[in-house]
């Protein structure tokens, strides 16, 4: 895990999970699915390809499966940026080709690590893909919704708790996305 300051200020941290060979044994998934979690709670990820392998679009499906069978599905495939690394790599020809590509989608960003080129674009493209409104609410815990408080907590979203008869009151600070996920839960 890393901590890196964006250009606007804003703080975040980066967590590199374990990278993806094509056709692991399954064991050896199972022995990297809890390094691979870490992605079930992210706000953003990013899917960082070699797009000058010659087998990148099947190394990205392998990607794809794994993360598809940890649970992450449609609801976080809107906060997943593909960062096509290694453009200096690329030939002419196939380096306009995958640009044209990665300019019309939203969701690819293409850079050299290398050389620097593509980092100033991903970096507004990191801060605008976290930049969602928040909103302040009450909400009232049962006593016996534990799991529920714990949750709010370990997510850092309670500004204040008032013990009551029946259970918790707490004013929480949380996106959509947040609440979604507790309404979830």
């Amino acid at each position: 895990m890393r901590a890196i300051e964006l250009p606007n200020g804003r703080k975040v941290i980066l967590s590199d999970t374990v990278g993806f060979i094509s056709n692991l044994p399954t064991q050896l998934v199972a022995a990297f699915r809890a390094t691979l979690e870490e992605v079930l709670d992210a706000d953003l990820i990013l899917h960082v390809r070699d797009i000058s392998h010659t087998d990148t679009d099947a190394q990205a499906e392998d990607v794809l499966e794994i993360l598809n069978t940890l649970g992450v599905e449609d609801e976080k495939s809107d906060s997943m940026i593909e960062v096509w690394n290694k453009l200096d790599l690329l030939e002419e020809d196939s380096r306009t080709a995958r640009m044209t590509i990665a300019d019309r989608s939203p969701q690819i960003c293409a850079i050299s690590a290398l050389t620097g080129e593509g980092m100033s674009a991903l970096f507004e493209r990191i801060d605008s893909s976290l930049q969602e409104p928040v909103t302040e609410e009450k909400v009232h815990i049962d006593f016996a919704q534990g799991k529920l408080r714990a949750w709010l907590f370990s997510h850092n979203l309670v500004l204040k708790e008032n013990q009551g008869d029946d259970g918790f009151d707490l004013i929480v600070r949380w996106t959509a996305k947040q609440k979604n996920q507790f309404a979830n839960l």
